[in-house]
């Protein structure tokens, strides 16, 4: 057999046959690694005497993987002439002269302190029997583990793994996995490998432990850098879904808490990323005061998080803490790199497995949809999903995808709602309302319109659009009903936080001759609170530009009359629902509207439906009035066909 090739190398190679316990060649490298005078010395070396049984048959088992032209790396200790040498070997197959495998092996010799980075000791081999009783083991059991290692389970940290490992080596006949072991050093991670002895008493089998704790450890780390969100340190969408699914996977109840900053890009965009990162992390920091047991935070998107908590099972119980994550991250945050102190709310979306959804990518996506709807109620609120929000969440996008196009092919119309003073019979306001019959999709609502068109980033386009139209038709309506008539437009709170309304009502006066104070700005009572702050600069530089502005809906919200002292609005429209209340008696509505005309603003209630509900509010004080007993929603040319569509009762 020419080994001259071989021979040519400095890493020491060698061949050995394990059946005959002899070392069968050797390169130069070898002979000096093996401290071998010649060839023929070292070849003469019978090594019976120095291999364990363990060792034996570990090795035998090698030989059946090279059978199957497989190679085995490992490190070895080696004891030549007594001396102690720690040896990465990569061992393969090659058949000597008489057709016999043999064990080829190359082997890398360092020092300890070269190998201590990568390696912390020798493979520790032993040969067990089939119920895991010790029978032989390699010197290096006893230095890594101890002299009290009898079995298997003596090794491990969770000896109830044994079972397990004995009826997959028994079965298969061979395993190899990561697994925590007890050494003298503590709790380490080795690798082990579990072979059937070959050649040996029924059930026996080999194992073969490797010390691999510090790659294991970097491997770990950075398994769980990957499942953490690198700015906040709470979990990533990654890591926050695995944990879900174990949950998911043992039938275990929780609820979904999914979280959306308000606002937040605005902030991102006027101060810069650095004034928005520590926004996130504070936010992060508040919803950890929050967790108790069982509770997990991930931070999934730019401004979007989720708090996990497990058996939350009752309504009261999301109910309290739904409101406690609102209340916690809701409010003032000091920018250290701005020096100032930022406003910021949350909506909230609820969750729950099993009762909401099964699928866990179906309950994150309801959790979703629960926080858009508690978005689009006005902010700074939670929502618990409920059947139905999925199917109108979907129909809203259906919808965001047409209204480009329709906003092209002028698909849209305007209708006009008088409000009527009582007293005079005169029309002293009208309400510009915006309606889409769409060719496809039907009668669109007013509300799922600019609910699309807000997060399709429309709303400026049409409202533009609605402005512009508003204004042109405004002087027909002005020229048939009088100068004191007013036009009302419904502002949205998005508009204002982007602070686009300016110009687009700016451009549309422009082309029609109109003054702002020709125009009244209907905003939401929640837009108009004083502490809403990111609206506050753009309504008073609409206050300042001589607009009237109402507020619509009272009594529908946050309703606080203490508030109105401090809000720069002209009308205050009451909510329908103090109508509905009227048979209940009149004394609320009566109070209500003597404070708000003692505070200068004029009082105008909708949503009434007969003569009776008319008399009572005009008894109480109540002159102003909408509804569909006064005039129903109409066109352009209806409205300006006469009085015939408006009801006279300044006579009543």
């Amino acid at each position: 057999m020419a080994m001259l090739h071989f021979d040519q190398l400095q890493t020491p190679v060698w061949i050995y046959d394990t059946v005959n316990f002899r070392i069968h060649w050797a390169n130069s490298s070898a002979l000096d690694l093996w401290q071998a005078d010649s060839l023929p010395e070292l070849t003469s070396r019978d090594f019976r005497t120095d291999a364990s049984d363990a060792v034996y048959q570990t090795l035998l088992t090698y030989l059946d993987e090279f059978e199957k032209g497989h190679s085995i790396c490992r490190w070895w200790r080696l004891s030549p002439q007594g001396q102690v040498k720690d040896v990465y070997c990569q061992f393969s197959g090659i058949r000597l002269d008489d057709g016999h495998m043999a064990m080829l092996v190359e082997g890398l010799e360092t020092d300890k302190d070269q190998l201590n980075p990568l390696f912390s000791g020798a493979a520790v081999v032993s040969l067990l029997d089939a119920k895991g009783d010790l029978i032989s083991a390699s010197p290096s059991l006893q230095e890594q583990f101890g002299g009290q290692i009898h079995q298997l389970a003596n090794l491990l940290q969770y000896p109830e793994q044994v079972p397990v490992l004995l009826k997959i080596v028994s079965e298969q006949g061979f395993h190899q996995e990561d697994i925590r072991v007890k050494t003298l050093r503590g709790c380490r991670w080795y690798s082990i490998e579990l072979r059937r002895a070959r050649n040996a008493a029924e059930g026996q089998f080999t194992v073969t432990l490797q010390d691999i704790h510090d790659r294991k450890s970097r491997e770990l780390q950075f398994q769980q850098m990957a499942l953490l969100d690198p700015l906040t340190g709470i979990l990533n969408r990654t890591g926050m879904m695995q944990k879900l699914s174990l949950l998911v996977e043992r039938d275990i109840s929780f609820s979904l808490f999914y979280l959306d900053l308000d606002g937040f890009k605005p902030i991102n965009d006027s101060f810069g990323h650095g004034a928005g990162d520590e926004l996130l992390l504070e936010v992060a920091n508040r919803l950890k005061q929050l967790a108790g047991e069982g509770t997990m935070i991930a931070r999934i998107g730019g401004d979007e998080f989720i708090v996990a908590v497990e058996n939350a099972a009752s309504e009261e119980q999301r109910r309290d803490f739904a409101s406690s994550i609102v209340a916690t991250v809701s409010g003032q945050y000091l920018v250290v790199k701005e020096s100032m102190e930022i406003s910021l709310s949350v909506s909230v979306g609820i969750a729950c497995f099993p009762e909401h959804e099964q699928d866990l990518n179906l309950l994150l996506a309801d959790a979703d949809t629960a926080m858009y709807m508690a978005k689009n109620s006005g902010r700074r609120c939670w929502l618990e999903y409920r059947q139905g929000m999925r199917e109108q969440f979907h129909r809203r996008t259906h919808i965001s995808q047409k209204l480009s196009v329709a906003l092209s092919d002028n698909e849209f119309s305007l209708v006009y709602q008088p409000i009527i003073n009582v007293t005079t019979g005169s029309v002293i306001v009208v309400e510009t309302l915006v309606r889409w019959n769409s060719p496809e999709l039907g009668v669109v609502s007013a509300e799922e319109l600019i609910d699309a068109a807000e997060h399709c980033g429309m709303i400026r386009d049409i409202s533009s659009w609605i402005y512009k139209q508003a204004c042109q038709d405004f002087i027909a309506i002005r020229n048939r009903f009088g100068e004191q008539v007013l036009l009302s437009v419904n502002i949205s709170g998005l508009q204002i936080l982007q602070g686009s309304v300016v110009e687009s009502l700016v451009d549309a006066l422009a082309d029609t001759g109109l003054k702002p104070d020709d125009l009244v700005l209907e905003l939401t009572e929640n837009v108009m609170l004083p502490d809403s702050t990111e609206y506050a600069g753009t309504i008073n530089q609409l206050v300042a530009m001589g607009f009237g502005i109402a507020i619509d809906d009272f009594g529908s919200g946050f309703s606080c009359l203490a508030y109105l002292n401090s809000i720069p609005a002209d009308w205050v429209k009451l909510d329908r629902e103090f109508v509905r209340q009227l048979n209940k008696g009149t004394e609320t509505i009566r109070c209500i509207n003597q404070l708000i005309n003692a505070l200068g603003m004029q009082v105008i209630v909708e949503g009434i439906e007969n003569q009776t509900q008319s008399h009572q509010l005009k008894a109480c004080g109540v002159l102003n009035q909408q509804g569909f007993w006064h005039s129903k929603p109409i066109g352009l040319q209806g409205l300006l066909k006469g009085s015939g569509e408006l009801r006279k009762i300044n006579d009543m």
